[in-house]
């Protein structure tokens, strides 16, 4: 039996939610299930279109255009499988898809609603997906408030609870994280009072200024953060938000990967706090962006991207078929930077090189 998300689903994807109510498992699924390319299949936003059920999408001719990143493809698909031969999973109704990409605002922003029972509903914000764009709107969190997918999330929340009977959870993996956190907080007040609870899965934090705002405080106690041992993604510019820490099957980055994330029953497996290198680490990197002028953290990630773009990256799976290619073209333009950008794009640049680490330990320690 497996102990992660999809084993959960083997367990008890037997219960409907109307006998086990809807937990933070059930969340992290839905938010895995939002990093599917539900483009063309899900109800779009604006369109007047009955919800399509999980079970109904696995008999849909195109279905294994849900399976595109090709990181992901065999544990999506076998994710997928689980959630649509289960009671629990493959009833659920999904609308209300939107999918953005825009390289001229610098925003990757996409989200679904999900209808569990006629009365439970979930909204889910797609965190970074392996559009490059995702990656550098992530990175602007660090000095811009707010960046385009946070007034995209809020804009959305407030279209999704229009259409909403009752109250309602939202949550989110990653950069979903931090939208349903931000939607919620910056949400009118008579949608916000209907949120039950916010689920923020590995999510980065925000800037102090965002953090100090009243309409944080009107949440903060609703919020449910999850961080695995070795964070470093959720515990970007982590400040103030309450968290969790789970046990996890690999290390480093591969953490921030729900699939790894470890699960006992109908609950994570729990360790008492980050493990010290990363919390350094964290704390190296939290301090930096606090000190640092807004306008030399846009620099460096101005660089940053350029360096990735003039390498011939444009996601996240062109590593895959052209990795010596890309990595020698990254390598000559880091040479070029002083030394202290050099030292920061290095740490950056690892967090896209860990998915490939057999193939680029030779490479990365000459960055530096």
């Amino acid at each position: 039996m497996k102990n992660n998300i999809v084993g959960y689903i083997e367990n008890y994807g037997g219960i409907p939610f109307l006998e086990k109510a809807f937990n933070k498992v059930d969340a992290l699924i839905l938010s895995q299930f939002s990093y599917f390319k539900l483009d063309g299949i899900v109800p779009s936003v604006g369109e007047d279109m009955e919800p399509i059920s999980v079970r109904s999408i696995a008999g849909c001719e195109s279905v294994s255009d849900l399976f595109a990143d090709e990181r992901y493809r065999k544990p999506n698909m076998e994710l997928f499988e689980a959630m649509a031969s289960s009671e629990r999973f493959g009833n659920i109704k999904l609308s209300h898809f939107i999918n953005l990409l825009n390289d001229r605002w610098e925003m990757q922003f996409s989200a679904v609603t999900a209808y569990l029972t006629d009365d439970d509903v979930h909204v889910v914000f797609r965190g970074t997906d392996e559009n490059l764009i995702g990656w550098k709107e992530d990175f602007n969190m660090a000095f811009m408030t707010p960046v385009p997918a946070q007034v995209k999330a809020v804009d959305y929340l407030h279209y999704a609870a229009e259409r909403i009977h009752g109250d309602f959870t939202v949550g989110g993996h990653s950069k979903g994280g931090n939208l349903a956190v931000y939607s919620a907080m910056k949400c009118s007040p008579l949608v916000r009072e209907r949120i039950k609870t916010i689920y923020s899965q590995d999510g980065p934090g925000f800037t102090k200024e965002t953090l100090a705002d009243a309409d944080f405080g009107a949440v903060s106690s609703r919020i449910e953060k999850y961080v695995p041992h070795s964070s470093i993604i959720g515990m970007l510019l982590q400040t103030q938000e309450d968290y969790k820490v789970i046990e996890s099957r690999s290390v480093g980055i591969l953490q921030h990967d729900p699939f790894n994330w470890l699960v006992e029953g109908d609950d994570f497996v729990y360790r008492d706090d980050i493990a010290g290198r990363y919390s350094i680490s964290d704390a190296s990197v939290n301090e930096w962006a606090k000190r640092a002028d807004p306008g030399e953290m846009k620099l460096f990630v101005d660089r940053m991207y350029d360096v990735l773009v003039s390498a011939g990256v444009s996601d996240l799976n062109d590593f895959k078929g052209n990795f010596k290619e890309i990595t020698a073209k990254i390598l000559v333009a880091v040479e070029k930077m002083d030394p202290d950008d050099k030292k920061r794009i290095r740490a950056v640049l690892s967090v896209f090189f860990d998915s490939f680490r057999d193939r680029v330990k030779e490479s990365l320690p000459f960055i530096g």
